[in-house]
This record gives C-alpha cells, sequence and structure tokens, in this order.
C-alpha cells in the first residue's frame, strides 16, 4: 500500500466508505468490535490533541498519546511495529506508522460491502480483527499529525523504486559480474641493460564471474597485453629475474585466458580449472599484501608476490582444501595440475597425466592470531619445451635465472617450501618464504635450486588505501653456481580513488644470471585502473 493514498485523502477511497457507513448506520450488518480484542485507546488522562496537525516535539517518547495509539494500532492489527518503550524521532515513528497503514488497507477492503469473501477464508479459521470506527479516527489522526513525515518517506521509497528499476532494466546479468583491470605500465633498465630503452605497454582484463546457486563460482577471463619483458635484454643474458606481474605480450590480440569453477562440496571447496589454472587460486600463499594473485595491486614483481614454489605448475587441473581446526593445523590442500600447453594435446607424451605436470600438497597452519605459515611440497615433470617456473607452460620463466628455470627433456624435481605471514598491526605486517627445487635434468644432472624472500609492507600509510612494500630475497637460482643473484624491490601504490592507483618502484639485481657484475635497476610506473 502506497502511503501517499493516506496523506493525500487522509485515508483510502475503502475506508472512507467504510467510515462513512459506520457513521450513517446504513450498513446492513454493522460491524461490531471483536470481542476478542480490546479498542484502541489512549493513555490515561491524556487526551489527543485539539489541532490534529500539532505535534509535540522532534521526539515521540512512551506514555505520548500518539506513541501509545500506535502501539495498541500495531499490537491488534499485526503491523509489526518496533516500537519497544524507546524514544523515536518523529521520522521512525512515521515508518512505523507507515508499516500499520500498509496493513490496514486491506482489512477496510474485507470490510467493504461489496468486497468478495475471502478466497482463502475456512469455516472455524480465525479472521483478522475488524477495523471499527474508533480505531479508524485514531488512525485519521496519526495521518493527519504525520503528514510531512509519511510524505518524505513516500518520496524516498518513490527515488528507491526507480533506482531499483533502473539497475534492474540495465544490470548486466541476474547470475553474473563483469570485473576488469586496465593496466598501463612504464618501465626501463638504467642501468646493466644493452639497451636502456624505456617501454610503455599495458594488459588488459575483463573478468566474467558466474554464480548459479549463490555457493559456486565460473570464473572465465579474457586479455590482451603488449608489453614485454624488460630483462630479456641484459648484459649477463636472457633471465626471469625482475620479470613484472604485468608483462603480457601477445600483440593484444584478445583470448580467453583463464576458465575454472569452484563449488562446494561438504565443508569445503573444490576447484577445477579448465585452463591457465594456478595454484594460488585454491591454496594459501602466505604473500601478505605484496600478493594480488597476479592482479596490479600488489608488488611489482612475480618474484615479490609470493614463494615462486607456486609458481611451478598450472594449466588444467584440480584443487581443494581440507579444513581440520580454527587453530594449530588448519587444514591440507592438495592439488594436481597438468601443465598448459599438454592438457589438452590427445597425443604421445601430452595429456592430463602423460606430459608436464606439478602436484602440490600444503600444510597450513594458524599459530596465532596474527601468525599462520605452511609448509609446502611440489612434485613436479618438465619436458624441454617449458620452463620450471612459469605456472606450467612457455619456455621463458616467471622468475628466477635462465640456469635455474632450464628444463631439459625429461626433468623430474621436487621442491620443498616454508612460508610464513605474520600482521603486526592493521598498518604493519611481515612475510617470507624459503625453497628449495631438487632438479633432475636429464641431459644436467642434479641439481639443488634455492630461493628465498622476506618482506615488509604498510597497507593503507596514507589513510587513503596507499601500500608500501619493500622485499629482499633471491630468485630461483642453481646453488653452487657464481653469485647468489639478490632482488630488491620497493614500491609505494597511492590510491587515487577506489578504481585508479599509480604504483612507481624500484627493482635492483645484484648478479642478474648470477654473474656477479652489471647489476641492473629496473625503474617501473604502473597505473592501474579497475571496475
Amino acid at each position: 500500500m502506497s502511503s501517499a493514498f493516506w496523506k493525500s485523502v487522509l485515508i483510502s477511497p475503502v475506508a472512507l466508505s467504510v467510515s462513512l457507513l459506520l457513521a450513517s448506520g446504513s450498513m446492513a450488518a454493522p460491524i461490531r468490535d471483536n470481542p476478542h480484542v480490546a479498542p484502541i485507546k489512549l493513555a490515561a488522562g491524556e487526551a489527543a490533541p485539539t489541532n490534529p496537525a500539532e505535534v509535540a516535539s522532534d521526539i515521540v517518547k512512551p506514555g505520548d498519546w500518539q506513541y501509545t495509539a500506535l502501539q495498541g494500532v500495531a499490537a491488534k492489527y499485526g503491523c509489526g511495529a518496533n516500537l519497544t518503550n524507546q524514544p523515536v524521532s518523529q521520522l521512525e515513528f512515521a515508518r512505523v506508522l507507515n508499516t500499520c497503514l500498509a496493513r490496514v488497507e486491506p482489512l477496510l477492503a474485507q470490510q467493504s460491502p461489496s468486497a468478495p469473501p475471502s478466497p482463502s477464508a475456512q469455516p472455524g479459521t480465525q479472521q483478522p480483527p475488524a477495523v471499527t470506527a474508533a480505531d479508524l479516527e485514531v488512525i485519521k489522526r496519526l495521518t493527519q499529525e504525520y503528514r510531512a513525515q509519511l510524505t518524505e518517506i513516500d518520496v524516498r521509497l518513490t527515488g528507491a523504486d526507480k533506482k531499483i528499476a533502473q539497475a534492474q532494466a540495465n544490470q548486466f546479468s541476474t547470475t553474473t559480474k563483469l570485473k576488469g583491470e586496465v593496466i598501463f605500465n612504464l618501465a626501463g633498465t638504467t642501468s646493466g641493460s644493452n639497451s636502456n630503452n624505456t617501454v610503455l605497454g599495458d594488459r588488459v582484463r575483463l573478468l566474467f564471474e558466474t554464480s548459479f546457486n549463490g555457493q559456486d563460482r565460473l570464473w572465465t577471463r579474457l586479455a590482451t597485453g603488449n608489453q614485454p619483458g624488460v630483462t630479456g635484454n641484459l648484459k649477463n643474458g636472457s633471465t626471469a629475474e625482475g620479470a613484472q606481474v604485468s608483462e603480457s605480450n601477445n600483440n593484444n590480440a584478445v583470448g580467453i585466458d583463464w576458465l575454472a569453477y569452484q563449488f562446494p562440496v561438504s565443508n569445503t571447496n573444490v576447484y577445477v580449472a579448465a585452463y591457465n589454472g594456478l595454484h594460488v587460486d585454491y591454496a594459501p600463499s602466505y604473500g601478505s599484501n605484496f600478493d594480488d594473485f597476479t592482479g596490479g595491486s600488489g608488488a611489482l614483481s612475480n618474484f615479490a608476490e609470493s614463494s615462486p614454489i607456486y609458481k611451478i605448475g598450472g594449466g588444467a587441473g584440480i584443487g581443494t582444501s581440507l579444513p581440520f581446526a580454527e587453530n594449530g593445523l588448519k587444514s591440507l590442500t592438495v592439488g594436481y595440475f597438468a601443465g598448459a600447453t599438454s592438457a589438452n594435446r590427445p597425443v604421445a607424451g601430452q595429456g592430463l597425466f602423460n606430459g608436464d605436470y606439478a602436484l602440490l600438497g600444503q600444510l597450513n597452519f594458524k599459530l596465532s592470531d596474527k601468525l599462520d605459515a605452511g609448509l609446502t611440497y611440489v612434485n613436479s615433470y618438465h619436458t624441454g619445451a617449458n620452463a620450471i617456473y612459469n605456472f606450467g607452460g612457455g619456455s621463458g620463466g616467471l622468475t628466477g635465472t635462465g640456469l635455474a628455470n632450464l628444463a631439459t627433456a625429461g626433468t623430474k624435481a621436487n621442491s620443498y617450501g616454508a612460508e610464513f605471514a605474520f600482521k603486526a598491526s592493521d598498518t604493519l605486517a611481515f612475510n617470507g618464504f624459503v625453497m628449495n627445487t631438487s632438479a633432475d635434468k636429464a641431459t644436467i644432472g642434479k641439481q639443488d635450486l634455492w630461493s628465498y624472500g622476506a618482506g615488509v609492507s604498510v597497507p593503507n600509510i596514507d589513510g587513503k588505501g596507499g601500500l608500501a612494500g619493500l622485499l629482499v630475497g633471491a630468485e630461483p637460482y642453481v646453488g653452487g653456481v657464481g653469485s647468489v643473484p639478490y632482488h630488491i624491490e620497493g614500491f609505494y601504490k597511492y590510491k587515487f580513488s577506489d578504481n585508479l592507483s599509480i604504483t612507481p618502484g624500484l627493482i635492483y639485481l645484484t648478479a642478474p644470471n648470477q654473474v656477479n657484475s652489471n647489476g641492473a635497476l629496473i625503474g617501473v610506473v604502473r597505473t592501474t585502473f579497475t571496475f
């Protein structure tokens, strides 16, 4: 019922006809008070104001005749009014009155002489109380007094209805949300490169997130980009060290780059990827504020996001976490991925189980309210065409030296890692990891590959959602060969709004490709648009 009727004519035409009929006594059968419900009365010793438009104050208090009268209406006609003997504002009082008007009008319609009998009425069932002349007079007085407040409520409801109708008319889908991210990335090496050219590239992602029952998720992502890596022309040779999250060089050709489905089973969720699934999609990475899961709002480089162990393997497969407890050993995460370039190929040495693969197992611990940790194991196999640390596909790695990523035909590897994330406060966090890969490379032999790092991050550093981060570590390298290739990265993300941020930063590589000369300094300014 729209309270506009009550405010324009004080009562609806149906109510008006009933009140007139009551007054004239011309009804065939007079309406009598419900014997089981007492009529509404004013507070003892208190009379209604002689001027119905007069309101005592801005606050309606228990004991005021208006308060007592509305409580009676609410109790008698089942309005569900939220009056708990506490003072309320006139507007809040009018909201309750509006609810009661919506309840009383259909009752009046049923009492109209011309109204047909209710089809739901059954012999022996309790019927709703009749609206008496006395009750109608009380409702009329309340409506007169709070005409202005009822009008304001109607205006607000009308505006809300218009917005809802507009949103429904223009919504993308009833089951699917559209999200997007656009990155403009300005980068260049200021030293250690054969050509210190500055480049400007882009990466664009459109994500369709669909849910069929409110608990599942289907992710379909389109992507394109034209940003190559800036570390492929270093003086010490091509390397994946310093490779940035936003790198994506397919000459701006649009294609699907992620297709996965997650659904609940018992007390956990099962993640199934048909294309380009990652371990971090279902496994905790303990990357703290650095890890935006390949998005453009965290660290600048792939290495600083999280431990390189999560970049061993990816593609098509399945993963889940089995919960144990709230504290201590919290859960067990397991997952299996076939290589991104082999999972869909039904030829010898390819497919789900005969080509590249990575099998992950991880124990997740909650050691305190502020400290979380994980122990990770990955068993993997790599053909000569794919780097070890490259999400299961492609000859170029995402992190690590060229020596470490080199996977000759038939490389078998066992990787072990430990990670932690410590949230000291809302504005200070620490994280770290250490990882070892024992690789048996067919034509090279056994190698121990190492990587470790520690970071400190300051979220909301400026009170506007900014993020400052500093990480120092060593990208995956071959132990006992050359120098340790340290990686030092610092950045500051400044948020102009919820949809726009700019992240300037520096990455310094002390010994690219494990050669202790020609250290490389990379400057980056990343602009990220999200919607």
